[in-house]
């Protein structure tokens, strides 16, 4: 009679495993067969950052287009979607977009200056209607290009949009300033001041010299200051009424009985003292 065989302890383990690995290879075996999921790609931080800028810059592109073709319902649309009133133009613009315009002061801004405004481009325009509108909708007259420190109604100021300075200036039917007038006349080197159409001022004045001639057209008293100096020369100018936001206006100065000034327009010291208490802001001044 044979003896039964006896493993040592460590054989028996050997064998256990043994069993144990013959079942669960057939598993492993399967492997082929099984599905692959693919692993989720890791968003790029930087390539999203891209495309939302780009996304950004065509918004904003849509709505300086509409306005430049005063499309007012896509300048509607995009507002009521949400769009910022006082959003401003990516710099630069396309070539084509800035060929549209033939002013050169406006192609700056277009091509160079950062901060212009969707408001300051329906002014530099002459929209008055659309000014309006975008005014409702919340844009900001004084807001401010970076460089420069330009503003809506500066460039109002300059393209002589009288209406729209108004407008931006909250000046309406009601306003003070719409019961004064002042009338410059150069030839006669005389002013004339007009209140709810009667005459109550009319004084001798000293205009530009042939050098520095006294722009024409017609001006909104924007500023007031009691004494101003100039920052094109070394010369004080009391009671300084500004004209539309530019770099001259009306002031106490010498008269010597002929034009004699840098383009300002100089008043007796008693007239300039009182035209400067009684000329309220956004008063219309015509030089002719």
């Amino acid at each position: 009679m044979k003896r039964p065989v006896k493993f040592p302890g460590i054989w028996s383990a050997f064998l256990g495993w043994g069993l144990l690995l013959g079942t669960v290879a057939p598993l492993f075996s399967q492997e082929a067969e099984m599905p692959i999921v693919p692993l989720p790609l890791s968003p790029n931080p930087m390539a999203e950052a891209l495309r939302r800028e780009m996304e950004d810059r065509a918004l904003r592109m849509r709505f300086f287009e509409a306005i430049a073709s005063n499309d007012r319902p896509a300048i509607a649309d995009l507002l009521a979607g949400g769009l910022d009133p006082n959003t401003t133009l990516p710099v630069p613009v396309t070539t084509e977009f800035a060929k549209r315009f033939a002013d050169e002061r406006l192609r700056y801004y277009l091509t160079k200056e950062q901060g212009f405004t969707g408001l300051m481009l329906a002014t530099s325009l002459g929209n008055l209607e659309l000014v309006r509108s975008l005014l409702l909708a919340g844009a900001d007259p004084w807001r401010m290009t970076k460089r420069h420190g330009t503003y809506a109604l500066w460039l109002a100021g300059k393209y002589g949009h009288v209406e729209i300075m108004r407008s931006l200036m909250s000046i309406g039917p009601e306003h003070a300033s719409m019961a004064w007038h002042i009338d410059i006349d150069l030839p006669a080197q005389k002013a004339r001041v007009w209140h709810e159409g009667r005459m109550v001022v009319a004084t001798p004045i000293s205009s530009g010299r042939k050098s520095h001639p006294t722009p024409t057209g017609r001006y909104l008293v924007t500023d007031k200051y009691k004494m101003w100096k100039s920052t094109l020369y070394d010369a004080k100018m009391p009671f300084f009424l500004r004209l539309s936001c530019g770099d001259f206006g009306l002031h106490q100065g010498v008269l010597p009985g002929r034009p004699a000034s840098h383009g300002c327009i100089r008043l007796p010291a008693k007239a300039a003292k009182e035209l400067f208490a009684i000329v309220p802001i956004g008063t219309l001044v015509e030089i002719k």
